[in-house]
């Protein structure tokens, strides 16, 4: 079936969401900044006069990736740590969110029987990435650069599958009518 000209437009918008949803993914996992503390080491409390007390000391920061835990007191030192259930559903959304990017830029040209499975790989995609977002969020906080653009990647993924639904579910009415050979028409209850 050819591709009417609404289908198209929004089967490009599609696949561009998942592509940026697939670039912000990878630059999330490879990343080592998905959560970040910092830590005042007091060195030395001095009380005054008047009552007041002046302390001194070090700020330490800490930072994690999935792969590594770092600290920075006199020089950065990285210890292996590696999050293997959250980069695994990250990993899995990842390639459900790229499978479904490529499929969905096939269909650009040519509307094929795939066009049905497409929704269901970026569902795949959304529920895996959160489902990872999730497992990350319960041992450590998300309040770093990668963690944010994981779920950036969330909302693209997510904006995927909406329109992908909306092309799968407009073709699928539009293939009606060509096989019925007739306008495509809502459904009435009326007899007459």
């Amino acid at each position: 079936m050819i591709v009417d000209r609404l289908n198209r437009k929004m089967s490009f918008v599609g696949t561009c969401f998942a592509f940026i949803g697939v670039i912000l993914s990878v630059m999330a996992l490879t990343t080592n900044y998905w959560s970040s503390k910092s830590i005042i080491l007091l060195s030395q409390i001095i009380e005054t006069q008047n009552g007041s007390t002046l302390s001194s000391g070090k700020i330490e920061r800490k930072w994690n990736g999935l792969f590594y835990l770092c600290t920075d007191v006199e020089i950065v030192q990285c210890v292996f740590k590696f999050e293997s259930t959250t980069f695994v559903f990250c990993l899995v959304g990842l390639i459900c969110l790229l499978i479904g990017g490529i499929s969905l830029c096939w269909d650009l040209l040519k509307i094929s029987n795939r066009r049905f499975i497409i929704p269901m790989l970026f569902f795949v995609a959304c529920l895996s990435i959160t489902a990872g977002i999730f497992e990350y969020g319960s041992s450590s906080h998300i309040n770093s650069y990668s963690s944010r653009t994981m779920i950036g990647t969330i909302i693209f993924a997510y904006s995927a599958l909406a329109i992908s639904t909306f092309v799968a579910g407009r073709c699928s009415a539009l293939d009606n009518s060509i096989t019925n050979e007739k306008q495509y028409v809502t459904a009435s209850t009326d007899q007459n």
